[in-house]
């Protein structure tokens, strides 16, 4: 069974990022990030704390961030939620 997915896993320095990517064509559904709700941040963590065991880092230190595309721009979210 498929737990989910992370778009970009990453090290800043000693720290794991794991980036979610939103974009939006219009505004008529708000901000790209909003779209990281309650819900799929839950997920989000289940889906980071399966790969942190899988992978052995169950200590190392871990952030979330975002990037918005929209009208062209990236936008880069650092710590947009925390688990």
């Amino acid at each position: 069974m498929k737990a989910g997915e992370i778009d970009i896993v990453a090290l800043d320095g000693e720290t794991l990022v794991f980036v979610e990517v939103k974009s939006r064509q219009s505004d008529s559904f708000g901000e790209p990030a909003e779209a990281v709700d309650a819900k799929k941040r839950k997920k989000y963590g289940l889906v980071a704390r399966a790969y942190l065991q899988r992978s052995g880092d169950e200590d190392r230190e871990c952030r979330f961030d975002v990037i918005e595309v929209k009208d062209g721009r990236v936008n880069h979210i650092k710590n947009a939620f925390f688990i």
